[in-house]
């Protein structure tokens, strides 16, 4: 679909009407409120927002600027998440980096018995995840943490062992920020800027988790194009990974790393 065509649909079915796009008639309503979002997308607003719900992995959930957008190369990493774990008896997970909560809704609605505690420096962000967990009736099976993931994985988490730790954290180096998309830019800094080299995230991530994986169990990471030797490099500098896999997203593109400690 265009982005026109996903527009139409959300408001007909937002008035419970029928869309038909060869002969489309729209109320007078109808006509207004298309026009006015067409306007908020000239000025650079996410489309995601301007709809306020987008879809995960077959998940509706509520988007607005508290959070990120998912990504589609996201629902990659979750599905091989899934593939990897879904064999264990009540998994314990650990994301970090909770978002609008799409990896750990998806998570515990997709492997049974799991349970997920995510942690988000940003309240904001943790306030709509769990409007997303009541939505889709997961609040029990996740835990949400507002802290800073450096902070947890140091102290917080230190008493728990997971079979699974998780995230897309934020990727993008300082220098770049600037040359983002204009649409991008109105998405949360904090979700995005990671620091001089936009591997400021990995290196906690990758130094701080080990301890806190259980014997045979992974780590699994998203990252963006072009980091993948540095974040596979960091990876093997702890010399506790092995079974090292970088995964490709459906651009052929390298985009997920999957490590298992041993």
């Amino acid at each position: 679909m265009t982005e026109d065509e996903l527009i139409l649909t959300h408001i007909l079915q937002c008035s419970r009407s029928e869309l038909y796009l060869r002969n489309l008639k729209l109320t007078d309503q109808q006509k207004r409120q298309f026009e006015s979002y067409k306007a908020r997308r000239k000025q650079g607003e996410p489309l995601q927002y301007i709809l306020g719900v987008w879809d995960f992995m077959g998940i509706e959930l509520k988007v607005d600027p508290r959070a990120l957008i998912p990504r589609p190369e996201t629902e990659i990493l979750v599905e091989e998440a899934i593939r990897r774990i879904k064999h264990l008896k009540n998994p314990k997970i650990l994301e970090l980096g909770t978002g609008l909560g799409n990896i750990a809704i998806a998570l515990a609605k997709f492997v049974a018995g799991s349970f997920i505690t995510t942690v988000d420096i940003s309240s904001e962000a943790l306030e709509l995840a769990k409007e997303n967990a009541l939505r889709h009736d997961v609040m029990q099976r996740i835990d949400f943490v507002r802290m800073d993931m450096a902070e947890y994985l140091t102290t917080g988490g230190t008493a728990i062992y997971y079979d699974l730790i998780i995230s897309n954290p934020p990727y993008i180096p300082l220098a770049q920020m600037k040359d983002l998309p204009l649409d991008v830019q109105q998405e949360p800094r904090l979700a995005l800027e990671a620091g001089r080299d936009g591997l400021k995230f990995y290196i906690d991530i990758i130094k701080y988790t080990p301890p806190l994986l259980r014997k045979g169990c992974y780590l699994m990471m998203e990252f963006s194009d072009g980091q993948g030797l540095a974040v596979k490099d960091l990876v093997l500098k702890q010399q506790v990974f092995s079974n090292i896999q970088i995964l490709q997203d459906l651009a052929g593109k390298d985009r997920i790393i999957c490590a298992q400690i041993f």
